[in-house]
């Protein structure tokens, strides 16, 4: 069994550079789902977090280690796939623009 190792999600977020893509995905993703309850609003970005951690241990798995580059491809790759999804869909309770 090989080691473990706990994600810093924010930490691997500010090394990349993808800090604020991250933020600006939970701020759109937000503004799809219309208007939430404090809670619910939260709930939906820690689901992101936990999101993209999966993702980034799925690929440092496949690949067997990460470079902070691997890191910053992956993390690109999965909030663009994320964004492209959320532009495909409307905007809830109104139009978009």
């Amino acid at each position: 069994m090989g080691p473990t190792v706990r994600l810093d999600l924010t930490t691997i977020l500010e090394a990349t550079g993808e800090l604020q893509h991250f933020l600006d995905l939970g701020a759109a993703r937000l503004r799809v789902e219309g208007p939430l309850p404090e809670e619910a609003s939260e709930a939906l970005i820690f689901s992101m977090a936990d999101e993209l951690e999966d993702h980034l241990r799925t690929m440092r798995g496949r690949q067997g280690s990460a470079s902070i580059r691997d890191l910053r491809v992956w993390t690109r790759a999965w909030i663009d796939k994320r964004q492209e999804a959320l532009e495909q869909r409307p905007l809830q309770g109104g139009d978009r623009g």
